[in-house]
């Protein structure tokens, strides 16, 4: 397997990529994706692979010095062999090869030939000059030939000038094992950058959309905001305690001797190669005003109930309403189902009036397991959401 060095997209992959097949990052314009390429590099090196870096829009040297700032190594010092067709070489077969056929020839001979020298495992291709100075379908065959395939992996980094259709393109025609698009997006989560598993040729993975961010040298898969939501005393604040590996709590005694959260509970969890932040609402009426403002670019809403409360349906309902949960992913955690009680998921479904593809589960969010695996379905339902 080749790992891409991104923890969880190597995850949600099994591990990495299977040795021989082709992988796209597709990136779109205005999107910062150059770390997808670069961390895949340094990872492969790291593992003492030998990799060629077709690079025709720099020099080698600004390419090492490019990717060895932004990950913060000296990728040059990593144990595997580096080689790297630059901007030298597309200057010199330009001015030499006058037609584009003759072009595609000289390139495809040159990377045919650095590939079996070398013994080359990973071949890396930034792809933009190479389709404009050849068109695509030329630019496509400078890969690996069928019988170099079964042994190099190539991984293609390229701006998607086309959108939506040279994606589907490539997938329906199976050009590509692995098709990983990048996107910035100002819904929701303002300048939310996100990629999205658009085809795995290998797994009957789902269509996933991943939010991330970049920092010390790496992409964080990052959810800055699941809400707890719920009506008083339905557990939140334990629900949060137990999914968070850090957090605050905000709260006092009620008149009636419960404790109640007065501003808001607020967690912080790394979880499935996720980097998490959950925030708890306040149940009483009287902080509903305050609901919309915390709620504000959420990613994902878990509505808490108490099992044992059946009158806490309608304020359930009115937290949905003030949160306008019909827009977001949203699952419902019916909490101290160990006790007893009379609340089942049909009187559920239709006092709230949930969409039927919402998940109902029954926990107790004393237990950290069953608090992790409702934060599991959260996680599933955010990356399966059409950003």
């Amino acid at each position: 397997m080749i790992r891409t060095g991104i923890t969880g997209i190597d995850e949600m992959l099994g591990s990495g990529i299977p040795k021989g097949t082709r992988v796209v990052f597709s990136l779109e314009p205005g999107v910062e994706g150059r770390m997808f390429m670069f961390r895949t590099v340094a990872t492969v090196l790291q593992e003492k692979k030998n990799v060629l870096i077709v690079a025709p829009h720099c020099t080698g040297r600004v390419l090492i010095s490019e990717c060895s700032e932004l990950l913060n190594i000296d990728i040059s010092g990593l144990e595997g062999e580096v080689h790297i067709l630059d901007s030298t070489v597309r200057d010199t077969i330009n001015s030499r090869e006058k037609k584009t056929n003759s072009r595609k020839i000289a390139w495809k001979k040159l990377i045919r030939e650095t590939l079996d020298r070398h013994s080359i495992d990973v071949l890396f291709i930034y792809f933009d000059l190479l389709y404009e100075d050849l068109g695509l379908e030329k630019a496509l065959d400078l890969m690996p030939s069928a019988g170099q395939q079964d042994r190099i992996t190539t991984v293609v980094e390229h701006l998607n000038l086309e959108g939506d259709s040279l994606i589907a393109r490539f997938a329906s025609e199976r050009i590509f094992d692995l098709i990983i698009s990048v996107h910035s997006a100002f819904t929701l989560v303002p300048f939310f950058n996100f990629f999205t598993l658009e085809y795995v040729s290998w797994s009957r993975m789902p269509r996933r959309s991943i939010p991330y961010t970049i920092g010390e040298g790496s992409i964080r898969l990052y959810i800055p905001k699941i809400i707890i939501t719920g009506p008083p005393t339905s557990g939140k604040s334990t629900f949060v305690a137990h999914a968070s590996e850090s957090g605050i709590s905000v709260d006092r005694g009620d008149l009636d001797g419960y404790r109640t959260t007065v501003a808001m509970d607020l967690g912080w969890l790394h979880f499935r190669g996720f980097d998490i932040t959950i925030f708890g609402t306040p149940g009483q009426p009287r902080f509903d005003p305050i609901i919309p403002q915390i709620v504000k670019n959420a990613m994902g809403i878990i509505l808490l109930l108490d099992a044992t409360r059946p009158d806490g349906l309608l304020r359930a309902r009115e937290l949905l309403m003030l949160a306008h949960a019909e827009k977001l992913p949203l699952v419902i955690a019916v909490n101290k189902s160990d006790l007893p009680h009379h609340l089942d998921e049909k009187t559920i479904r239709e006092s709230l009036n949930i969409r039927d593809d919402v998940p109902v589960f029954f926990i107790s969010s004393l237990k950290q397991s069953d608090v992790h695996y409702v934060v599991e379905s959260m996680v599933d339902r955010i990356t399966r959401h059409p950003y």
